[in-house]
Order: C-alpha cells, then structure tokens, then sequence
C-alpha cells in the first residue's frame, strides 16, 4: 500500500474513531502533496455514495495564509453527507475537536465552464447568498499542521449549515454586520468595514483557483466564503447567527444529552 493511500485511511479512520492523528504524522506533507490527497478522499466519497455539495475557502486572511508560508487561501470540498438542517439538533460526540465558523455563503445558479472570467463574469454565476454556520474539524492532533497536513484534512470541513438563501446582491454582500449569540450571550460581532478578506474577494478567488485546478462548477455549489470571526471552541447549547436581516440557530448537544 502507498503512502498516500495509507494515510487516507488513517484520516478515514480518525473521522470514524472520533481520535485524532499524531501532528508530526502530516510535517512532510507539502500544499501539492496536500491537494493530492485532497482530491483523492472526494473521490473516495463520491465513490461511496457522496455529492458534491460544494467548497469552503480557508486561511482567507493575508496574515493567516502567509503563518504557512503561503502566497493564498486555500481551499476544500463540501459534500450532501456534511450539510445539517437549520434549527436542527447536532450531536458534539460525531467530531473530534470542532469548532464554529459564521460565514456568508453563495450559491451558483448556472454553470461555469473552463476559461477566464472578470470579477463580474464570476459573480454573474452567483443566483443566492446566505448565512452559514461551518463545523470545522481537525484530524491533526491539537489543530497542529503545515498547510499540507491541513489540505490533506480537508482543509478541516465537516459540516455546515445555510440559513434561508437570499437573492445575490453584491451591493449587499459588501456591507455586512454579524452577531453571534450562545444561549442569549453575544459571543462576537462585527462588520465588513476594510477588511481584506471580504466574501466577494474570496468568492472571486476560489472560483478562479477551482477552475484552474480542473474541479467542475456546476449550478446549485455552495460556497462558502471564509470565516467572518475567529473559529471558536463549541460547547452544547444553543447558537445564534444573525446575519441579512435573518437567523440562523443550530442546537449543540453533548452524546449524554443528544
């Protein structure tokens, strides 16, 4: 067996067994390896059944993406099995060690061929946006990893959530304000302001790199657009996103209270 296919099992596994893998298992891998093995694993869950669902931008910001020696953001892939419901109930006990991201997410409404596309022409394919809620998830032990280790993990996704989709308006997308609720308690919120790393720069940005990579994108792909406050440690209860004048809530429970 090779050591690539080695290694997705034992990735498979640790998402399987809820037990993390050896940080120092992932330090020879680099951003090619780990796009490889990326790569390798959607295919290994579209073979058992999965759909592509869509793709998650991370390390969006310049100060996160350049920690790795890296000149981008990177990105991962979104399957059906990783989307739970709103308002839904998620059992903690199914991670290893997740935390919450807010997000903003787009969804295409018509395909995108291969080619060359203006930031109009891009988000011209873009029919809704929504707010998101994504469950991050290492397999790395502690959240230690190199950018390989990171993409070979998936770039951490494991669920997410999108509350009622909205008409796409750019206009609107650029000015957002946030507020993140637990049990009643603000837990952070903010607004786009001069931020680098908005959500259309990266919607822009990962649509480009995924074609150029060679992925598909096809109507009905969500993306999701890069985390909006720092990802938080998530404890059971209840979470709330305000965000385009809507709610999203999704319910945490622990595997005794599930």
């Amino acid at each position: 067996m090779s050591v690539a296919r080695l290694l997705l099992n034992r990735l498979l596994q640790a998402s399987a067994s809820a037990v993390p893998l050896p940080a120092q298992d992932g330090e020879q891998l680099d951003v090619v390896q780990g796009y490889c093995l990326l790569c390798q694993a959607l295919e290994q869950r579209r073979k058992g059944g999965e759909t592509l669902a869509g793709w998650k931008v991370a390390f969006a910001s310049r100060a996160a993406y350049e920690r790795f020696g890296l000149g981008e953001p990177v990105y991962g892939a979104l399957t059906d099995v990783m989307q739970v419901a709103a308002a839904s109930r998620v059992d903690l006990a199914r991670f290893i060690q997740p935390k919450l991201e807010i997000e903003l997410a787009f969804v295409l409404d018509r395909d995108l061929p291969a080619g060359d596309y203006s930031d109009e022409q891009l988000l011209a394919a873009v029919g809704y946006m929504a707010p998101a809620f994504e469950v991050a998830d290492c397999r790395w032990q502690g959240w230690r990893f190199g950018a390989g280790a990171f993409l070979a993990d998936n770039a951490a996704a494991a669920a997410f959530c999108l509350g009622p989709r909205q008409p796409f308006d750019a206009a609107r997308a650029a000015r957002l304000e946030y507020s993140l609720y637990s049990d009643g308690a603000l837990l952070g919120k903010g607004c786009l302001g001069q931020r680098e790393d908005t959500p259309l720069r990266n919607l822009c940005w990962v649509l480009r790199r995924l074609l150029d990579d060679g992925h598909a994108l096809d109507s009905g792909q969500v993306i999701l657009s890069g985390a909006l406050l720092p990802p938080m440690d998530i404890g059971p209860g209840l979470y709330r996103l305000d965000l385009l004048g809507t709610e999203l809530a999704l319910t945490f429970t622990s595997g005794a209270s599930a």
